[in-house]
């Protein structure tokens, strides 16, 4: 059984040095309220400055529109599971996973940490059109370490997967060395990726800094 990390490194912008951060497990609905208590201002000062400036909603962030209240059905199943990486008393970044609703293909029919949701707080974003170019980077990367670890600790053997948002495709393909399986027609034809075993131990080489 592989334990879950309680702290993790991301990356601060502004210098590219390496910061620590704190992994919170076993998240409760109302943590995800605390969540969205300090990312809504952040979301609604962002959608204003884009609507200010004229950029169309083509090339707002996809996940503008998340709510994670809206969350927390999926986080009360039996099978679901929530992460939180904090640093400088915000949270940083939020997962959820499930572990029963999908099996892998690369490895096919067997078990899987499943992503259900991935994001990065808002100030976080790289916004190119307003000049944003985020706090803080490897969120991601961070949080994808910690669903292998959860794969590991279930003796899933580090196999996890995902459907990602058109703007993500790129990172989870070239930064992840993820698998795709194209459009998925059940899941709003968002492509599907899976995390092969050999490079799921490459990242727990890595330590999810990528």
């Amino acid at each position: 059984m592989s334990p879950i990390p309680i702290s993790i490194n991301i990356i601060r912008r502004a210098d590219q040095q390496i910061v620590g951060a704190s992994l919170r497990d076993g998240v409760r609905p109302e943590e995800l309220t605390e969540v969205e208590h300090h990312w809504k201002p952040e979301r609604v000062k962002i959608r204003h400055e884009l609507i200010h400036h004229g950029i169309p909603p083509a090339h707002w962030p996809q996940s503008l529109h998340w709510n994670w209240l809206n969350k927390v059905p999926d986080l009360l199943l039996l099978e679901a599971s929530g992460f939180i990486v904090e640093h400088q008393d915000a949270p940083q970044g939020v997962m959820l996973t499930k572990t029963a609703s999908y099996v892998a293909r690369l490895d096919r029919g067997k078990p899987l940490v499943y992503i259900d949701y991935l994001e990065s707080a808002p100030w976080n974003w790289n916004i190119p059109e307003l000049g944003q170019s985020g706090q803080f980077r490897g969120i991601g990367s961070a949080l994808l370490y910690v669903a292998i670890m959860q794969s590991k600790q279930e003796e899933f053997h580090g196999r996890v997967g995902l459907h990602a948002l058109p703007q993500a495709e790129s990172f989870y393909l070239d930064v992840c060395r993820m698998t795709t399986f194209g459009p998925d027609p059940h899941k709003q034809n968002l492509l599907y990726f899976e995390l092969s075993q050999a490079e799921a131990e490459a990242h727990l080489r890595e330590g999810g800094m990528r």
